[in-house]
């Protein structure tokens, strides 16, 4: 059963996201992760945070986006990420 990654995020550094974009697609593709959507603009409900980016990611199932998220390849990435953004993610089975 397909999982959907769903991020919001909110970068303080256009620049710094760009190139964590960039690095951390090789390691949702080794985790067999694929990008679906990617929006710039999109609509909240029921919250007061506006994220600056929403992104949707699919996995072959919850237990790669696990493999994915708790990984040593993704470790220093995600460090990187908290020196100059802001995000949340939620997991969910298709």
């Amino acid at each position: 059963m397909s999982a959907y990654m769903i991020i919001s995020v909110s970068p303080r550094d256009q620049e710094k996201m760009t190139e964590y974009e960039t690095r951390t697609l090789a390691v949702v593709e080794k985790f067999g992760g694929r990008p679906v959507a990617r929006d710039t603009s999109p609509e909240v409900f029921e919250t007061e945070h506006r994220p600056a980016i929403g992104v949707i990611l699919e996995f072959p199932d919850k237990q790669a986006v696990l493999d994915f998220y708790h990984s040593e390849e993704y470790r220093p990435l995600k460090e990187f990420r908290h020196t100059f953004a802001t995000a949340s993610a939620l997991v969910v089975e298709a």
